[in-house]
């Protein structure tokens, strides 16, 4: 008996004493990351004609900036932006574009998996009248009978936070599909 209280003691303890989860060091994370090493010719996103003949609208979320934002020597003016998460050379970058153009391409400092049922708990789901129901059943229903020929799926789903973090810093988090992106930018020039 004394054995196993020792042991569950020394389990007890030995839990006690393991550092918890870390915050992650945003700081250290956007020192360490560098800038793009590569421009697009005339700013057009490779992948931009594919987007668009797969999906049905615009398949990336619209984000709005209200003040300057700085990377490694980067200005991106206040504006609105359509953000694009791209792979390339083995990376993850999130274009800025403007007008159908690349205006700014960002590297990601971190990327993770969205949690199940996040875009269920955030997104807002449409309140219908009785008859602004009954009109999107039929309009389904007939949907599924003459199928449309351009079997164009709906995008994604995505979001994006903004918060301000240790002092002069920008996180954006873009939620694009089952992924996440954190990008993190200073609130001034150095």
């Amino acid at each position: 008996m004394k054995k196993y209280t020792v042991t569950l003691l020394f389990i007890f303890f030995y839990l006690l004493q393991t550092p918890s989860i870390a915050e992650t060091d945003y700081a250290t994370l956007y020192k360490n990351t560098n800038s793009a090493n590569f421009e697009l010719i005339h700013g057009i996103d490779p992948y931009q004609n594919e987007d668009y003949q797969k999906y049905a609208w615009s398949p990336f979320p619209l984000f709005r900036l209200s003040s300057d934002v700085y990377f490694k020597g980067q200005t991106i003016p206040a504006g609105y932006y359509i953000l694009t998460p791209r792979t390339m050379n083995d990376r993850d970058y999130v274009f800025f574009k403007e007008a159908g153009k690349v205006k700014y391409i960002i590297p990601v400092v971190k990327k993770e998996l969205v949690p199940v049922d996040f875009y269920h708990n955030n997104l807002p789901t449409p309140k219908y009248t009785k008859w602004q129901s009954f009109c999107k059943k039929v309009r389904d229903g007939f949907y599924t009978v003459f199928k449309n020929s351009s079997q164009k799926a709906p995008p994604p789903s995505s979001y994006v936070i903004t918060e301000m973090i240790e002092g002069d810093m920008y996180l954006i988090v873009v939620y694009y599909g089952e992924y996440k992106y954190y990008l993190v930018f200073k609130s001034t020039k150095s």
